[in-house]
C-alpha cells in the first residue's frame, strides 16, 4: 500500500509545525511569557485585528477588480466570505485555502473555477512583486543595523567599518542584468532540465501575471488595493507592539523588519504559520535588543489574534454560504 504525496503532505505539514513549536519552547522562559501575556494591554491587539480584517477586506474589493475583465457579475459579500473560507482552510491544509476560496466563489456567482484560479494566480504574482519589493527597501533602510549584526556574527570586534551599500547596489544591478540574460537564454531553449524549466515557467509566470494587470480596466485602483493590503499587514505587526511593556518603546522600523519576517515564517508550509511565525519573528526582534521570551510573547499575541479573528468571520461565512446555498436549492 503506498501514500501519495498528497496524503503524506496532510501529515508532514502539522509536524513540521509541532516541531518548530517544541523547538521554540525549548529556547525560552515559559513563565516570563505567560506573565507579559496576562499583562498585555489588547485594546491595541484588538486595534491590530481589525487592521488585519481590513486587510481581508480590501482583498475581496482588489478580487472582484479582477473578476471584472472576466464578463461574469462579482459581488463584494460572496468575494468576502471567500477569502475568509479560504484563510480559514489554509490553517488545516496549508496552500488549499486559494482553491476553497475559488470553489465557494465559482459556485456562489457562477463562475467557471478555472478563470478564478487565473485571478488568484495573478494577485499572488503582485503580491510577491511588493514583497520583494518591500523586501529591499526594508534592507536598505536598516542596513547599517543589519551590517552591524551580520558582522557581530562573522567579524570579531574591531574590524574595518567600511559601508558596502554601493557595492551591494552594484552587486544587485549585475544580478539583475545576469538572471535576464541567463532568463532569455534557457527560455528559447529546448529539452532544459527539469528544474530548469520549473524556474522559467515560474519566471514566465510572474512576467505575465505582471502585464496581465495592466490590462485591466482600473489597473491603478488595483495598485491602491494592493499597497493598502500591505499598509494594514504592516499596521498589524506594529500595533502589536504597544499592547507589551517590552515592544512598547519600538518604531517603524522595527515593524518593517517584522513583516519581512513574518511574511517569509507564513511561506513556510505549517499550518497558517503556526511555529514558523513563533520561531522567526522573535529572532527577527533579536535586532532591536528584544529578548527571546518577549519576542515569543509578541509573536503569539500577534499570530493568536490574527488566527481567531480569522476563525470567527471565516467560520461566520461557512455558515452564510452553507445557508446561501439550501436557499437557493430549496
Amino acid at each position: 500500500m503506498t501514500v501519495s504525496g498528497k496524503h503524506l503532505k496532510k501529515f508532514l505539514y502539522p509536524l513540521l509545525a509541532i516541531g518548530l513549536i517544541y523547538w521554540v519552547y525549548q529556547t525560552i522562559q515559559p513563565d516570563k511569557i505567560i506573565e507579559e501575556i496576562k499583562g498585555a494591554n489588547y485594546f491595541w491587539v484588538g486595534v491590530a485585528a481589525l487592521a488585519g480584517l481590513t486587510s481581508h477586506v480590501i482583498r475581496a474589493l482588489r478580487w472582484k477588480l479582477l473578476i471584472e475583465p472576466l464578463g461574469y457579475k462579482s459581488n463584494f459579500s460572496s468575494s468576502f466570505h471567500s477569502v475568509m473560507v479560504g484563510y480559514t482552510v489554509n490553517y488545516v491544509t496549508p496552500r488549499m485555502g486559494e482553491v476553497a476560496r475559488c470553489a465557494i466563489k465559482a459556485k456562489s456567482d457562477d463562475i467557471p473555477i478555472d478563470k478564478l484560479v487565473g485571478t488568484v494566480v495573478t494577485e499572488r504574482v503582485f503580491d510577491l512583486i511588493i514583497m520583494f519589493f518591500i523586501t529591499i527597501a526594508g534592507v536598505f533602510w536598516q542596513y547599517d543595523l543589519i551590517a552591524d549584526f551580520l558582522k557581530s556574527i562573522f567579524y570579531s570586534a574591531g574590524s574595518d567599518n567600511l559601508n558596502y551599500k554601493v557595492y551591494v547596489l552594484i552587486g544587485l544591478g549585475v544580478l539583475g542584468i545576469l538572471g535576464i540574460v541567463v532568463y532569455r537564454y534557457f527560455a528559447r531553449r529546448k529539452n532544459n532540465p527539469v528544474i530548469i524549466t520549473k524556474i522559467i515557467d515560474f519566471v514566465t509566470g510572474l512576467i505575465g501575471g505582471a502585464k496581465s494587470i495592466f490590462q485591466m480596466k482600473r489597473p491603478i485602483l488595483f495598485i491602491i488595493y494592493s499597497l493598502l493590503i500591505w499598509l494594514m499587514y504592516f499596521l498589524v505587526s506594529y500595533l502589536v507592539f504597544f499592547a507589551l511593556d517590552g515592544t512598547r518603546g519600538l518604531g517603524l522600523d522595527a515593524a518593517m523588519t517584522t513583516l519581512i519576517v513574518a511574511t517569509f515564517a507564513v511561506i513556510v508550509p505549517a499550518p497558517g504559520g503556526l511555529g514558523s511565525f513563533h520561531y522567526f519573528v522573535p529572532r527577527g526582534l533579536l535586532l532591536y535588543g528584544i529578548d527571546l521570551s518577549i519576542g515569543t510573547s509578541y509573536a503569539i499575541i500577534s499570530h493568536a489574534s490574527q488566527m481567531l479573528m480569522i476563525f470567527f468571520f471565516g467560520g461566520l461565512s461557512m455558515v452564510i454560504v452553507s445557508f446561501k446555498k439550501r436557499k437557493s436549492v430549496v
